[in-house]
C-alpha cells in the first residue's frame, strides 16, 4: 500500500530547469566567472553553490556581498512564466483520487513555493511543503534529509510504503538513506548520469510514468 509521495520542487514539479541554470549563470557572469552550458551545467553543480561558483571562477569574497539576492532576483522573473512538468497534474490528481497524501520537499523557499502553487492552483493537492524559511539555507543546500526524517517520524509513515521523486542525486541519497522507495527525474538540474550513478529505484522522463509505479506500489501486498 502507497502511504506518501514525496516530491521535490524545482526542476520536479516546476519545469523551471532552465530559469534555475540562467539564474546561476547570471550569478557566475556578475562575479566574474565562466558561464556553462546546460550540459556542463547539470554535470557539475553542486551545492553548497557558493563553491560551484567559485569553481568557475568567481571571486568568493565579492559573492558573500550578496549572490544569493543576484541569483533570486534574477531566477523570480523567469519562474513567474514557469509551468509545471509534463504529467505532474495527472500524478497528483492520481494520488488525491486515491487519497494518497503529497507533501513537497525541497531546498527552496517556502514562501516561494506557497505562491507558485497559487499561481498554477496546485495548493490543494498538499498537506504540507517542508521547506527552507531563509534564503541563506536554500543557498546552503543539502539539509533536506532531517526534515524528511522529522515528516516521518511525527506522521508514522511507514517509509518503506513512501516514494520519493526527485530530479537530483540528494533526493534519491535521502531515499536510499530512510529506505523510502525512489524515483529519479531526467531532464532537470542534474544529469541522467549522476541519477543513474546512485541507483534509484526507477529513473523516469516524465512524471505521467510516475502514475504506473504508484499504481504498482499501491497495489502491492507487503
Amino acid at each position: 500500500m502507497l502511504q506518501l509521495v514525496v516530491w521535490d520542487w524545482n526542476g520536479t514539479l516546476i519545469a523551471d530547469t532552465q530559469a534555475c541554470m540562467d539564474a546561476g549563470n547570471h550569478v557566475i557572469r556578475t562575479y566574474g566567472g565562466t558561464p556553462l552550458t546546460r550540459k556542463i551545467y547539470a554535470a557539475t553543480f553542486d551545492f553548497p553553490t557558493i563553491n560551484f561558483y567559485c569553481r568557475q571562477g568567481c571571486n568568493r569574497e565579492s559573492l558573500e556581498s550578496g549572490y544569493k539576492e543576484t541569483f533570486y532576483g534574477f531566477y523570480e522573473e523567469r519562474a513567474s512564466k514557469c509551468r509545471t512538468r509534463q504529467g505532474a497534474r495527472e500524478a497528483l490528481a492520481w494520488l488525491r483520487e486515491r487519497s494518497i497524501p503529497s507533501v513537497i520537499l525541497s531546498n527552496h523557499l517556502k514562501d516561494d513555493i506557497s505562491s507558485h502553487l497559487d499561481r498554477l492552483d496546485l495548493t490543494g493537492y498538499f498537506d504540507q511543503i517542508l521547506a527552507n524559511t531563509e534564503m541563506e539555507a536554500s543557498a546552503s543546500g543539502n539539509n533536506k534529509v532531517d526534515r524528511m526524517r522529522k515528516h516521518l517520524t511525527d506522521t508514522s509513515y511507514d517509509p518503506s510504503e513512501t516514494v520519493i521523486v526527485g530530479d537530483s542525486p540528494e533526493d534519491i541519497a535521502i531515499g536510499r538513506t530512510l529506505r523510502m522507495r525512489t524515483v529519479a527525474v531526467e531532464d532537470g538540474y542534474f544529469s541522467t548520469p549522476r541519477l543513474r550513478a546512485i541507483k534509484p529505484d526507477h529513473v523516469i522522463g516524465s512524471l505521467r510514468k510516475s502514475v504506473e509505479i504508484f499504481e504498482e506500489y499501491h497495489n502491492e501486498k507487503i
